[in-house]
């Protein structure tokens, strides 16, 4: 019943959409004429700021219908356009004439122009009929004050110019009724998809986007690594490796005591020496756990989590929903990437309560983080939240952020994982 509504309610919507896109339409004709003049006039100086000026409108026009087109067909058009050029406005010129989406906008401008038009105006004018022809005889009965004058009913052979007459006409507006009910949404799908395929990216475009995001992922994960490894260098160079040279020393000082025969100085740095002993092994300890910490080795993430939450200072409620043992490496970035919001969460969210769900979904492992704070969270460059982005990017992963202003704050981290959809089924790790 509720997908019956759902269709109906659907439906009745078509014609005010179709209005709506038979209006861009129409600017799609103006924006034609115009950039055909713009062509003729880009010889000269003067039609360059106007080049310039068109293809943005154009462009403008042409975000319009993939958003129009995205919400009619549920789906999401991307804006297949390279980032502008500081350049010279001559140069910003070229530049936009040469890319390819240019002219792909072009074409679905002339398309929607001219076969657009035709498409709305036949969808509408099918409707149209039904609805008049099946009111029409209410109308000469009630309204109209001269029902001997035909509306629109004059053929040249009869006049269908009295509410009897008009009765005949029902079953035209019926047939089209049936016809725009059965027929209408596919046909203007049919349409909304001609424009998603050549609004979107091309093969070709996706592929390059892909690259280059690959690329830049590429250079922050290594940026990343050169970083772990400097602070790697100086926590050893700095802790352990200070305290085991001073042990070093200390031992020395204490040899030199038993050779002076003072028993009693010598035990004294002896104890000395294996305090600092205990303290850089501590140290050690706290470096390889900042490399792969050995909860997940001996729990998993499922029972990093829960230790992770009886740590905190706020009182954590995690909903675990794994069922599989998740790959090594992706299972060290979200519990790092989840160790670093946790903290956030404790330096700058002012909340009372965290609540933590991962869960399956789709081929992803999702984390989601809620606080009740003061929000306002963003993703600044070189932040903590930042370094989960970039985290996460080297698995092609994704981060993102709801925070308003005065809370609450929901972060939500996406990882695709084709191991853990396979290892889907093994008993949870949880504890």
């Amino acid at each position: 019943m509720s997908m019956l509504n759902n269709s109906i309610t659907r439906r009745l919507a078509l014609p005010a959409w179709s209005v709506f896109r038979f209006s861009l339409t129409l600017a799609a004709a103006v924006l034609l004429a115009i950039s055909l003049l713009t062509g003729a006039l880009v010889v000269f100086w003067i039609g360059i700021p106007i080049t310039v000026t068109v293809i943005l409108a154009v462009r403008a026009w042409a975000n319009s219908e993939r958003r129009v087109i995205g919400e009619q067909l549920g789906i999401a058009v991307p804006v297949p356009y390279r980032p502008r050029v500081k350049a010279r406005l001559d140069q910003q010129a070229l530049a936009l004439i040469r890319e390819p989406a240019t002219w792909r906008d072009v074409a679905w401008l002339a398309i929607d122009a001219t076969l657009g038009f035709l498409v709305h105006l036949l969808y509408l004018g099918v409707f149209g009929i039904a609805v008049y022809y099946l009111v029409q005889p209410l109308l000469l009965v009630t309204v109209l004050p001269d029902p001997t004058q035909p509306i629109v009913n004059n053929f040249g052979l009869y006049d269908f110019d009295t509410p009897a007459k008009t009765l005949i006409l029902v079953p035209v507006a019926l047939a089209c009724g049936a016809a725009w009910w059965r027929w209408g949404e596919l046909f203007l799908r049919w349409y909304a998809h001609l424009g998603a395929k050549l609004l979107g990216p091309t093969a070709n475009a996706l592929l390059t986007a892909r690259v280059s995001e690959l690329r830049e992922s590429r250079d922050q994960t290594v940026d990343y690594a050169a970083a772990e490894l400097r602070r790697i260098e100086r926590d050893l160079h700095d802790g352990a490796q200070a305290r085991i040279a001073a042990v070093g020393l200390t031992l020395g000082m204490a040899e030199e005591m038993l050779h002076n025969a003072n028993p009693d100085e010598a035990a004294k740095l002896v104890g000395e020496a294996r305090e600092a002993c205990s303290e850089a092994l501590n140290e050690v300890r706290q470096l390889v756990r900042g490399i792969h910490p050995p909860v997940l080795a001996d729990r998993g993430f499922a029972g990093a989590l829960q230790a992770m939450s009886l740590d905190h200072p706020l009182p954590v409620a995690i909903v675990d929903r794994f069922h599989d043992q998740l790959p090594a490496p992706v299972e060290a970035a979200a519990y790092f990437a989840t160790n670093e919001v946790l903290t956030n969460i404790t330096k700058h969210a002012e909340a009372s309560k965290v609540r933590i769900l991962a869960e399956h979904v789709d081929g992803e492992i999702v984390i989601e983080i809620y606080d009740d704070g003061r929000g306002g969270a963003t993703i600044a460059p070189g932040g903590g939240l930042d370094g989960v982005r970039r985290r996460l990017a080297a698995f092609d992963g994704t981060f993102s952020v709801v925070s308003p202003v005065g809370g609450p704050t929901v972060a939500t981290l996406r990882i695709p994982s084709a191991a853990s959809v396979r290892a889907a089924g093994q008993p949870s790790t949880t504890s």
